[in-house]
């Protein structure tokens, strides 16, 4: 019985920082922190589409309201 070795595939971590401007409606009924969640779902979903990409990792830094 012959074992087969596996062969590593190397990886790389490529960190990322984007600002993302969105309209935001104070009275459409979602918060701005629930706004920050679904836009990072749906980024991670994109992300998710390409073959390379075996894992991921975001977090919001901060939401800033402008007038």
């Amino acid at each position: 019985m012959s074992l087969m070795k596996t062969v590593p595939v190397p990886k790389l971590t490529l960190s990322f920082e984007i600002d993302i401007d969105v309209e935001y409606n104070s009275f459409g009924g979602k918060t701005a922190d629930e706004i920050a969640e679904a836009l990072q779902d749906e980024i991670h979903d994109l992300v998710f589409e390409l073959d390379q990409v075996v894992g991921m990792d975001s977090h919001c830094t901060s939401i800033t309201e402008h007038n």
